[in-house]
C-alpha cells in the first residue's frame, strides 16, 4: 500500500510517503509557507520513488487542533486529493501525534503523558494519554483551557509548546517542549489504525476545538 501523510497544523510543514514498507519524509519549520511547500514536497517524494498521484492508496493527515491556517491547508489539500483519487483518509489529532512520539521512544514503559500546545489568545490545546501494555491509550478528548488551569499532577511527561514558559512544571516532571507533530509519526499511527479507522473524506472535518479561531 502506498500511503501519504500530511501534517501542517503547527509551524512544521511535513509530508511523508510509505512505499513498499519504506517511509520517507520532507519537512521544514517554515511558518506562513505551508501552502507553498506542501504540494511540492508531495511531488518530490513521489518522483523519488517513480510514482504518480494515481498510485496513492490512502492518505493520513493531521486534522488539528493547531493554527487555523495550517489545519485548513492540510484539510483542503487532502480533500482535493482524496476526492480526485477516490481513496480513504485517516485523520489524526495533532496532540495524539506528540503523545505517540513520546510513547515510541520506549513502547514498553508505562507512563502518563500530558500534551499541551499553545493555542494563542491566552489558551492551550491539551489532551491526556497513558502508555500501558505496549499501547498508547487516550484518557481525554482534545480540549482547550487557560494555561493555569492545566493540572499536571500524576503525569510523568509533559510535552508540547505550552510548557515552554512553565518553569515550575519542569521541577516536577519531565518536559519536552521542542517536539513538533510530523508526518513520519502519522505513518506509524496509520500502520496500526488505517485499515479500521480510515473514512471517506466527505465524513471528515478539521478539528479546531474552539469555534473562535486565530488566523496564524
Amino acid at each position: 500500500m502506498n500511503l501519504i501523510a500530511i501534517e501542517t497544523s503547527t509551524e512544521n510543514c511535513a509530508v511523508a510517503l510509505l512505499h513498499q514498507g519504506n517511509a520517507t519524509e520532507l519537512k521544514q519549520v517554515a511558518p506562513q509557507k505551508h501552502a507553498e511547500l506542501v504540494l511540492g514536497y508531495l511531488q518530490a517524494l513521489l518522483d523519488q520513488q517513480g510514482l504518480r498521484k494515481t498510485d496513492i492508496d490512502g492518505i493520513v493527515f493531521g486534522q488539528g487542533p493547531g493554527a487555523f491556517t495550517g489545519v485548513r491547508i492540510a484539510t483542503s489539500v487532502v480533500q482535493g486529493l482524496a476526492l480526485a483519487l477516490d481513496v480513504p483518509v485517516l485523520p489524526v489529532s495533532t496532540l495524539k501525534n506528540l503523545a505517540h512520539q513520546i510513547w515510541f521512544r520506549d513502547t514498553e514503559q508505562q507512563q502518563r503523558i500530558l500534551v499541551a500546545n499553545d493555542a494563542r489568545m491566552g489558551e492551550v490545546y491539551w489532551a491526556a494519554f497513558e502508555t500501558k501494555d505496549e499501547l498508547l491509550i487516550r484518557l481525554s478528548a482534545d480540549a482547550i483551557c487557560a494555561p493555569e488551569a492545566l493540572n499536571t499532577d500524576g503525569f510523568d511527561v509533559c510535552v508540547g509548546s505550552a510548557f515552554k514558559s512553565m518553569v515550575a512544571v519542569r521541577e516536577q516532571v519531565e518536559v519536552c517542549d521542542d517536539l513538533l507533530p510530523d508526518a513520519i509519526t502519522l505513518l506509524d499511527i496509520a500502520e496500526v489504525e488505517f485499515s479500521s479507522r480510515a473514512q471517506n473524506i466527505i465524513d471528515i472535518q478539521p478539528s479546531y476545538v474552539r469555534e473562535k479561531v486565530v488566523f496564524n
